[in-house]
Order: structure tokens, then C-alpha cells, then sequence
């Protein structure tokens, strides 16, 4: 975070409620700080608590966001804490199913994956997912936003005198009753793009995005229908947001997501700050009364046992998610190392680099099992070949298996792009070979 976006934190720190201070947890508090709900829609910016909105154009910057939402908010006595909601486009949602993890560390093993997941996106992701709630039958919906882009909204916002508490997909703020066992099916469409959520026993079970122009096309307006229908199922109540008077006759959401929301860095250091200021406070009120204590020799004693065993408890604390981390990661390595590394033999480009080397040459036979290839032909010239094969980058190890009657030749090899014997000593270091 810039210096200039710090000095802005620290102002809304000082001019949040106080009682907003006092509180703990940084998404449990969502609902209670929040004091402002703004959507974008289109072109336009709204205020879901009265309606008003103003203009954005397209294509709009954070400082245009930010910019109308002051005209939306004017100054008062308390300070504003926003919630944005912003179209489902700006985000991305992946299906993810690993069976295999804890859901406490759901969250630390998808930011391990992220590259995986997403390996054609280059920059810095921000992760949003329930690691509460799950169907066992079903995977989980996985929500990501840009790092950079959260933070800059943070920072317009901040310039602006508001709090950017949270930034939510506009489709999570829909819910007008709390998820139970119906299925309930949420289609929020724009001018830009049609998205679909499929709740299903109190969870997110899918999530489907169309652009508009893709819908101009027969086919895949037919596709875009069946695959809605196939993950609503049936009896799935459908509620539709078309158009953004759709949502302000709806007025303030009462219970949107805030465990899938994204909350810019900023956003937690001025929750840091706010623990940290009644840390202090509690510092202060424990010395007071330890000054009462220390009349008492004995009280006195007991009090640094327990300060002691507090500072134990306290660094135990802060260690828990190093360990969660690590945690994972030794599971991850552990579980789907042995298939993750497994060498790649691509066959298909074997042969044709093979066909290129033994033109006009015939390949009467080939064997390749873990990297060692044993092919047998004729040819014109055999040693010339077993050259050629030799000069190849592809293949090591070249060599005559047996020896060559007339034109018959017999050479095994090696491949060059795999390692097994590598492999097998990282995972199979006992078994012999």
C-alpha cells in the first residue's frame, strides 16, 4: 500500500463509530459496518438505499467509481463504510474438488494452487470462498478477483473519505431470505453479460456467465439454455435481476454472502489497526490493575504466571496459520506429487521425430516403457542411422542392442525430456528397479 493510501487509512480509522472499534472479526463484522450499499450497473452507479445514482460512462477507472460515490455520499457525522457491488465479469469463478483437505485450510491450499487453476493469468489474485459450508456430493465454487484492482479501488475510495469495506460480485447480493434446502436459482443479466447462481441445500452449487453478444447465436443461446436447465434441476425457484430497477425497488440486501466477498488489503490493515488500538486499551486497564496488585506479593506472583501463560498462548496463536500453511503444503506434496510429477512421454512426438530421423528407413517394431525406446527396422545404412539417432536431441544413450544382420538393425535408447530414474528415487526410493 502507497504512503499516500496509509495516511488515508489512519483518517478513517479515527473517524469510524466507536463502537465499531470495539468489535472482533474481520468478515463476521461485515454486516454490522457496513452503513452503504453501491452497485454498478451499466454505466451508472446506485445507491441501494434510496435509489439515486449517478453516471459512470463506460469502461469506468476507480477514481470514476470513487468519484461518484461521494457525489452519492455526501460528508456527515459518520463516516461511510462502503459495500460495492460490481458486475460478475470483473471476477473470476473456478469449480475446484480437493477431497482431500481440511476445510480450515481450503483457502491456504487454493492460494497454493492459484497458478494451477488459473495458469494463464499473470498477475496477483485475490481468493474468496465459504470454507464453511459445503455439499459433500458437490465441488466448491471458487470466487477471484485482481489484486492490483481491489487495491486501487481501496485507494480511490480512501482519497474520497470512505471506507471500502468490502467488494462483492453483484449476483451474492440477490439473497432476500437465508439459503435453506430449496434450490433457488439467481439470473442477473446487464448489458454486457447474463450470469446464473444455482443454490442448493444453502450452498452455492454453480455458477454459469454468458456474454450478451454470444447470445445473438442460436447455438449457443440453445447451449447457454440447456446447461442453465441442467444445473437448476427441478422445482429450482428462479429469481431474475435484468435490469437495475430490478434491484433498487429491492432496496438494501439483508443476506448477502460476506463469506464470498473480497476485502482489499486496506480494508484489513484498518481492522488491524482497530485490534491493535484496543489491544492497547486492554493494556491499559491490566495496568491499572496490576498497580492495584502489587500490595499483595502473592496476587503479584499469580499475575505473572498468568502473563506468562497468556504471552504462551499468544505466540502459540500466531503460529497456527504458519503451521496450516505448512501443513498443506506437506500434503500436497505427499498426495498428488507422485501424479503430478510423473514424467510426460508424449509419444505422438516421438514418432514424428522418429520418422524424420529414419526417412527412408522402415520401423518394423517399437518398445517404449519408462523412457528406454528399443526400435527394430531395415535400413540401407544402419550405422549411418544409428548416427543420425545419436546427433538427435530427443534420444541419449544410443546404441546397437544386438548386432545388425545385413540391413536389419536393432538400436535402443533413451528419452532425453523424461527422468524416471529420478522419479522413482524421489518416490519409490525403496523399491528396486
Amino acid at each position: 500500500m502507497t504512503t499516500q493510501a496509509a495516511r488515508w487509512r489512519d483518517r478513517l480509522v479515527a473517524l469510524l463509530p466507536a463502537d465499531l472499534r470495539r468489535r472482533d472479526g474481520v468478515r463476521v463484522r461485515l454486516h454490522r459496518q457496513v452503513n452503504a450499499v453501491l452497485m454498478a450497473h451499466d454505466d451508472r452507479l446506485h445507491d441501494l438505499g434510496n435509489g439515486a445514482w449517478r453516471s459512470l460512462g463506460a469502461q469506468p477507472s476507480a477514481e470514476q467509481i470513487a468519484t461518484a460515490a461521494r457525489e452519492l455520499l455526501p460528508p456527515g457525522p459518520i463516516a461511510r463504510s462502503v459495500l460495492l457491488l460490481m458486475p460478475a465479469s470483473r471476477f473470476i469463478a473456478t469449480t475446484v474438488n480437493l477431497p482431500g483437505v481440511a476445510r480450515e485450510n481450503l483457502h491456504a491450499a487454493l492460494q497454493l494452487q492459484a497458478s494451477v487453476l488459473l495458469p494463464a493469468y499473470e498477475g496477483s489474485l485475490a481468493l474468496a470462498i465459504n470454507p464453511a459450508a459445503r455439499d459433500a456430493d458437490q465441488p466448491d465454487i471458487a470466487l477471484w478477483a485482481d489484486d492490483a484492482w481491489l487495491n486501487a479501488l481501496f485507494e480511490a475510495f480512501a482519497q474520497q473519505g470512505l471506507l471500502l469495506a468490502a467488494v462483492l460480485p453483484r449476483p451474492l447480493a440477490a439473497l432476500d431470505t437465508p439459503l435453506t434446502q430449496d434450490t433457488l436459482a439467481v439470473e442477473d443479466a446487464d448489458g454486457d453479460s447474463v450470469t446464473q447462481l444455482v443454490y442448493r441445500k444453502g450452498v452455492l452449487h454453480s455458477w454459469l456467465q454468458v456474454e450478451r453478444a454470444d447470445l445473438d447465436d442460436p447455438e449457443l443461446r440453445n447451449q447457454w439454455q440447456d446447461a442453465c436447465a441442467l444445473a437448476q434441476g427441478s422445482g429450482a425457484r428462479l429469481l431474475r435481476l435484468h435490469s437495475a430497477s430490478d434491484w433498487t425497488q429491492r432496496g438494501m440486501p439483508r443476506h448477502w454472502d460476506s463469506l464470498q466477498c473480497f476485502i482489499p488489503e486496506g480494508a484489513q490493515a484498518v481492522y488491524r489497526l482497530q485490534r491493535k488500538a484496543r489491544g492497547l486499551r486492554q493494556a491499559a486497564i491490566a495496568a491499572a490493575i496490576a498497580a492495584l496488585l502489587l500490595v499483595s506479593p502473592f496476587l503479584w506472583q499469580s499475575l505473572q504466571i498468568a502473563r506468562l501463560e497468556a504471552t504462551l498462548a499468544e505466540q502459540q496463536t500466531y503460529s497456527v496459520e504458519a503451521r496450516a500453511d505448512q501443513a498443506v503444503v506437506r500434503d500436497f506434496e505427499q498426495r498428488w506429487g507422485v501424479l503430478n510429477d510423473f514424467p510426460r512421454q508424449d509419444v505422438a512426438q516421438v514418432l514424428l521425430q522418429l520418422q524424420s530421423v529414419l526417412s527412408p528407413s522402415v520401423l518394423t517394431s517399437l518398445e517404449l516403457v519408462e523412457g528406454e525406446l528399443q526400435i527394430e527396422g531395415e535400413s540401407a545404412d544402419p550405422q549411418s542411422l544409428l548416427q543420425s539417432l545419436e546427433r538427435d536431441p530427443m534420444f541419449t544413450g544410443v546404441d546397437f542392442a544386438r548386432a545388425t544382420s545385413n540391413n536389419r538393425y536393432y538400436i535402443e535408447m533413451r528419452l532425453s525430456t523424461v527422468d524416471f530414474v529420478d522419479y522413482h528415487a524421489r518416490y519409490f526410493p525403496d523399491s528396486r528397479r
